[in-house]
């Protein structure tokens, strides 16, 4: 009779510790909604959402991938579609924060940085191609019929370059912010935020980078193949320290001030002050906003 070896053990108390931590970020995030789910926050949700589907599809697959061509063939696609789809709501993030951090005074399709970063995530549709060109999944011929995952390495060097370029961008950006601010951000009224917000973003993309990058290192030393449990569980590592840096940054009082700031001026809201005169009669004072 089989039974799972260590490294199956592994893969498995790897999947559902990342399961219960996304889980408990994204149930943290939806209790925090008391508004309503403007766009920075349907990312997020969308980052959490895809990330807790992830893991739980790999650790359903991980279970079933010894002699099964099915289960096997869905852990390569569950990395290569679903892992990709978390990574480019990550960029639509990083995107959204850099526009925000640089304090517009245009609308988003206005803005040259802002046209130029999304346009910079079309590739990833050419990227998810490549990978599925180049596939690679099979079934070991003798017992226990290891599940074995991977591309060839013209497209793990693609993933990986590609990954690399774009986290570099995000970097450079956000440290261009938070060491050379413009003047829109030094004049600011909420300056020492956008600063902090820019701060810490710059760790947010940095471990994004180590994480994302790390499956294709790890895929290209292995010769482009590798057992299908180990590519599950280390992107089920990354999308998961992702949401817990991403998590760690918008928790913070000043992003979430930040936010609702920039959402006011996006959407042109005006904050309501109330006035207590006499008599205790209510007077609602509509003022307006200042970009």
């Amino acid at each position: 009779m089989y039974s799972p070896d260590q490294w199956e053990i592994l893969a498995e108390v790897n999947s559902v510790a990342c399961i219960t931590i996304v889980s408990l970020i994204f149930g943290r995030k939806i209790a925090s909604i008391d508004g309503p789910i403007q766009y920075v926050r349907g990312l997020l949700l969308a980052l959490y959402g895809l990330s807790w589907a992830f893991n739980l599809i790999a650790c359903m697959l991980t279970s079933t991938n010894n002699g099964n061509s099915i289960s096997c063939m869905l852990t390569f696609y569950n990395v290569a579609i679903v892992y990709t789809a978390s990574k480019i709501v990550l960029y639509l993030y990083f995107t959204e924060k850099i526009h925000i951090i640089s304090v517009p005074k245009q609308s988003r399709f206005k803005s040259p940085l802002y046209l130029i970063n999304l346009g910079l995530l079309i590739p990833n549709i050419a990227v998810a191609v490549i990978q599925i060109i180049y596939k690679t999944y099979i079934i070991a011929e003798t017992f226990p019929f290891h599940c074995a995952v991977g591309m060839d390495l013209p497209a793990s060097i693609i993933s990986l370059a590609y990954d690399i370029i774009l986290s570099f961008l995000y970097i450079g950006i956000f440290v261009k912010y938070y060491c050379f601010p413009n003047t829109a951000q030094q004049t600011a009224h909420q300056s020492s935020s956008l600063h902090l917000m820019a701060k810490r973003n710059v760790i947010a993309a940095i471990a994004a980078m180590v994480t994302s990058c790390a499956n294709y290192i790890i895929l290209i030393g292995l010769n482009g193949i590798e057992r299908g449990l180990v590519a599950s569980s280390v992107a089920a590592l990354s999308v998961t320290i992702i949401c817990m840096f991403i998590h760690w940054v918008t928790t913070h009082p000043a992003e979430i001030q930040l936010n609702e700031r920039a959402l006011q001026r996006v959407n042109g809201d005006k904050p309501v002050r109330l006035e207590i005169k006499q008599h205790q009669e209510v007077v609602v004072l509509t003022e307006l906003n200042r970009v």
